[in-house]
């Protein structure tokens, strides 16, 4: 009886100190996607999305995603805000040549700096565009915010990048062109960004509509406080009709959570996930 009670009193312990844990400070993320060409459907975004499981898989909390078109003034209020406010901000396109990229000047502008050639892109930009003329369009690309940090590889044995990451303190500037963003992204996040947690998520699916599993949601919310529960339905699949999620930053509490909802559910209303 006393082992039984010890055990208890051990286990509801641990789980306070991994709920107190959860209770620290998440790492914070903003997207900032800028293109007139979202904004008029006539490119499908899909930088965000990757983006967005990326930094979920780095232990990122992503807290928003904005689409700003190119305006300077616009921009540069956006990046202002999440700058203030996020961790990390990552902005996608206006980055090039041309009138519309605008990002640089922008982000210069929301940290009140003005734009300079930078020597190191000078010399990039001068080979890659066959010139000498600095008033060459293509050498837009080498006047960047002031102070900014330039990152060309992640500091390993790896791949070094043949244009850099440019950043200024807590704004991570990346290129709009898809292939461009997931091969700098993917060669550089190790180093950009930084996070000490980890999400734990385990999901569950039913063959029962939404409704049906309300109360026993309620249920958990209240009991784990510190755990994010997800309800997805799906309209026409053919095996189920909703898709459970559970997740924390505590592989225990995520656990419980899990094995405490399939109690609250007749088991004939949960379907094996090899089914699906």
């Amino acid at each position: 009886m006393a082992s039984k009670v010890m055990k208890r009193v051990l286990s509801n312990h641990f789980l306070r100190r991994c709920f107190c844990s959860v209770d620290n400070k998440i790492t914070t993320a903003g997207i900032i996607v800028i293109g007139d060409e979202i904004l008029k459907g006539e490119v499908a975004d899909t930088n965000s999305t990757f983006l967005a499981v990326e930094l979920h898989l780095m232990g990122l909390k992503l807290e928003k995603i904005s689409v700003i078109g190119d305006d300077v003034k616009a921009v540069c209020g956006e990046v202002r805000h999440f700058a203030g406010i996020y961790d990390y901000v990552l902005t996608s396109g206006g980055i090039g040549p041309t009138h519309d990229d605008i990002t640089y000047e922008a982000v210069a502008l929301a940290f009140n700096q003005p734009l300079v050639l930078d020597p190191l892109l000078k010399e990039i930009c001068m080979k890659f565009y066959n010139t000498t003329d600095v008033k060459y369009p293509g050498m837009k690309l080498a006047y960047i915010p002031k102070t900014s940090k330039l990152t060309f590889s992640d500091g390993a044995a790896g791949l070094k990048m043949a244009y850099p990451n440019v950043s200024i303190k807590n704004v991570y500037m990346f290129p709009g062109i898809p292939e461009l963003l997931v091969k700098s992204f993917s060669n550089l996040k190790g180093v950009l960004f930084k996070s000490d947690k980890k999400f734990y998520t385990k999901s569950i699916y039913f063959n029962i509509t939404e409704d049906k599993i309300v109360a026993a949601l309620e249920k958990l919310v209240k009991e784990y406080p510190n755990v994010q529960f997800g309800s997805y339905p799906k309209l026409l699949h053919r095996v189920y009709k909703v898709k459970v999620t559970i997740e924390s930053c505590c592989e225990e509490s995520t656990d419980e959570a899990y094995n405490k909802l399939m109690t609250l559910v007749p088991r004939q209303y949960i379907v094996n996930i090899d089914d699906i």
